[in-house]
Formats: structure tokens, C-alpha cells, sequence
């Protein structure tokens, strides 16, 4: 009888261990294929400007076609509306605005613009009109007129085109280049 109870203890224990051993394959079958998931899942994440508009949508790796035009936009028109006074405020900007590993560079080319229109009186606007966007590329081209005044009279208004090109950190859009275009 006393063997019989421990054979049934024993046929219980192995019973519980073979159950244990049954769930824990289990749940490690199922955390692979969660994780499988993931790794081909892309979150989007969805911003909604401050103004009334359409949301912006940002991926892993790629921006939607309004956040792209919007930050262009804001990129250009702050970094080329410069005078000597509003300098510091544009070099803050644009630090805030540039991904870290332009941001030296970015902010060295407002100053030396800076330093330059102080030392001639110079003023300039910049009033984008068009945008084109390449989303996969990360990249935009700002078309608008560029008005340059010495003290408060306008001295110029010249067409201009501009590339800039960002990269993603985070879903957070920061420049890395802005060059010139010539003018086709």
C-alpha cells in the first residue's frame, strides 16, 4: 500500500513537471512569434500641429509628406529671415531645428551670415511658394523670393531654391543640409 502511494505520488510529480515543462514550451513559443511580430511591425506615430491642419505622420524611418513640407517651410523661412538683430533668436532656432551632428555646422553658417550682414547693413526675407518632397529620401526643395534691403529699403528680389535634407531621431524631424539650388 505504502508503495502504491508513492508510486501515485511519483506518477503525480512527473504528471506536474510534464504539465510545467508543456506551458513553459508554451509561452516560449508564443513570446517568439509576439516578437517576430514586433520586428516587422513599423509604429507610426501621429503629431497634431499647434495650428488647425492635417496631423502629421512620422515612421521608423520615414516622414509623411505634410510634416516634410511644414518643417521645410518653417527650416527656410526662419534660417533666411535674418538680420543683425534677430541673429541670436536664429541661431537658437536653428540649433533646436538641426539634428546634433549639424547643429556646429548649421550654427557657425548663421553666424558668419550674421556677422556679414551686420558689417554691411543687410537684411534679408525669405517667402517660400513651392515645396517639393521626397519622403524616402527624407528631403525637400523650397522654391520662394529672397528680398535683401540695406537698412529699410529693399535692394533686391531674387527667385531661390533650396535643398534641405533631414534625418529621423525619434519621429522628430532634424535638419542636415541646406544648400542653394541653381536656379534651371
Amino acid at each position: 500500500m505504502r508503495h502504491a502511494r508513492r508510486e501515485a505520488e511519483r506518477q503525480r510529480v512527473r504528471d506536474a513537471r510534464l504539465a510545467l515543462a508543456a506551458l513553459l514550451g508554451l509561452s516560449t513559443l508564443t513570446n517568439a512569434i509576439l516578437g517576430l511580430g514586433l520586428v516587422h511591425h513599423e509604429r507610426v506615430t501621429v503629431l497634431v500641429p499647434a495650428v488647425t491642419g492635417p496631423a502629421w505622420e512620422v515612421g521608423e524611418t520615414w516622414a509623411g509628406r505634410r510634416y516634410l513640407e511644414d518643417a521645410a517651410r518653417t527650416v527656410a523661412a526662419t534660417l533666411l529671415t535674418l538680420t543683425p538683430e534677430n541673429a541670436p533668436a536664429v541661431r537658437e532656432a536653428a540649433a533646436r531645428m538641426s539634428h546634433a551632428s549639424a547643429r556646429g555646422a548649421i550654427g557657425a553658417w548663421v553666424a558668419a551670415e550674421a556677422e556679414r550682414m551686420a558689417a554691411l547693413d543687410l537684411a534679408s526675407a525669405f517667402h517660400p511658394e513651392r515645396i517639393t518632397t521626397d519622403p524616402e529620401a527624407l528631403a525637400a526643395e523650397v522654391t520662394g523670393t529672397l528680398a535683401t534691403f540695406i537698412g529699410r529699403e529693399e535692394t533686391s528680389r531674387v527667385r531661390k531654391t533650396y535643398r534641405l535634407v533631414f534625418r529621423l531621431d525619434a519621429a522628430r524631424l532634424g535638419l542636415l543640409r541646406f544648400e542653394e539650388r541653381e536656379e534651371e
